[in-house]
């Protein structure tokens, strides 16, 4: 009961600083809310700033076919290599820091929270040492060695027009095992809560079905629309986007309770 009482008190604050916004005349955000180096502490994840040391592991996800299988405009033919993922890091950087146009988290599971079924499936050298990250509130102690499974955020934010996209990208082996819920839920919960956006969108592709019932199912949204071949796959193909939004008023109504009563336990 603590819990929830928390959260809604937290809730109506969010709802108060909305609706100030709305009052004050403003047209968007403040964009100084977009973090350099953000993090969000969840119940199963931590989210983390990208940084170096993630680079390695960031590598391999974006070259896993099984991971990449319904991403398949963002992959290269020969995969990424360490080099390739520290300028996709700097280069996502610059646009946060300095555009303000996206929030970029690492999704980080410590080793005494990864579920026991996928414990045999995490090699030893999948988990970086035990260490503090520095991040602009102070720092977030990391304090026994955690595996990264993904990266999540939003992208081509419009504070003027209060909107934005979200995404993410998940290590297939944690797939409906809770992260991507409480991945996506923190990342949409800062969203309207901390920027104050009106709508954020998510695209998807026909063949993936496990996101496509999640946004309709859990989230409670119908597809938007079908865009016809706006995803270049190379070689002359090209792949429909199936776009969803969730929008303020449906997260204060129903989705933020819907998807916090799906984040998993600790245990």
């Amino acid at each position: 009961m603590k819990k929830i009482r928390s959260n809604s008190i937290s809730s109506t604050a969010a709802q108060q600083r909305r609706a100030s916004v709305l009052d004050s005349g403003r047209k968007g955000c403040d964009p100084d809310l977009i973090p350099h180096r953000g993090s969000i502490s969840g119940t199963l994840i931590t989210l983390l700033p990208p940084d170096k040391d993630q680079d390695l592991a960031l590598s391999r996800l974006l070259s896993d076919s099984e991971t990449m299988k319904y991403l398949t405009f963002m992959t290269r033919p020969s995969g990424f290599t360490k080099r390739d993922a520290a300028d996709r890091r700097m280069a996502r950087d610059q646009r946060q820091q300095q555009q303000k146009e996206l929030v970029n988290y690492t999704i980080a599971i410590k080793r005494s929270k990864v579920p026991r079924k996928l414990l045999h499936s995490i090699g030893d050298d999948e988990y970086l040492a035990a260490h503090k990250v520095p991040v602009d509130a102070g720092e977030v102690d990391m304090d026994e060695p955690y595996v990264v499974v993904g990266c999540c955020g939003l992208n081509n934010i419009d504070l003027g027009n209060r909107c934005a996209e979200a995404g993410i990208i998940l290590d297939a082996r944690f797939w409906r095992s809770g992260v991507s819920t409480e991945a996506l839920y923190l990342t949409l919960k800062f969203g309207f809560e901390t920027l104050c956006l009106h709508r954020i969108g998510l695209q998807t592709t026909e063949e993936n079905i496990g996101m496509r019932g999640w946004m309709e199912r859990v989230v409670g949204v119908p597809v938007e629309c079908v865009r016809k071949e706006v995803l270049y796959l190379g070689n002359d193909s090209y792949r429909d986007s199936w776009d969803y939004a969730v929008f303020d008023h449906q997260w204060y109504l129903s989705v933020e309770k819907s998807l916090r009563a799906r984040v998993a336990p600790t245990a």
